[in-house]
């Protein structure tokens, strides 16, 4: 069977596709999330990598990483503005080992960039109700899960030994 262009319904693919509604979505909230924090000077990209590095439970770059579903490449990129800005330093936790800490100057920014992070949550939060907010995490978990469970099928499937073709 042919196919031609005429034979795609593009505004149906764009109406059901997720990866299309999941972008749509982010770069809204993002945008939300930014007009706020931008009277702290930051991004919501930055407030949330300071905001891991604050609570202080990663062990390691590659769990900040990972906790953010970024990589380690991007990680670093990250992090160079907020050590320029004063705001984090590396410190040797181990052998090899160099985590982002808070300076004195990031605890301040944390502190402030939660109140502002706060009126931005309490905006969407207000609009949604709390069984909204909840229900609409637990779709978003369930999706990232459903990819997960895909990833990890693609990644098993291409450790497999490849079966000759008769």
């Amino acid at each position: 069977m042919t196919s031609s262009l005429d034979d795609i319904d593009f505004v149906e693919m764009g109406r059901t596709c997720l990866g299309h509604a999941a972008r749509r979505t982010a770069n809204l909230l993002t945008r939300h999330y930014n007009r706020h924090l931008s009277t702290v000077g930051l991004e919501l990209t930055q407030a949330q990598l300071l905001a891991v590095v604050a609570d202080g439970s990663a062990s390691s770059a590659s769990d900040i990483a990972r906790y953010l579903g970024i990589d380690r490449s991007t990680l670093a990129r990250n992090l160079k503005p907020l050590e320029t800005a004063g705001l984090i330093t590396r410190q040797k936790t181990g052998s090899k080992k160099v985590l982002p800490v808070l300076t004195p100057a990031g605890e301040e920014m944390v502190i402030e960039l939660h109140r502002t992070w706060q009126r931005a949550q309490d905006e969407l939060d207000t609009l949604l109700g709390p069984e909204g907010a909840n229900a609409i995490r637990a779709q978003m978990s369930s999706l990232r899960k459903a990819v997960h469970i895909l990833e990890d099928r693609e990644t098993n499937a291409g450790s497999a030994p490849s079966k000759a073709k008769p």
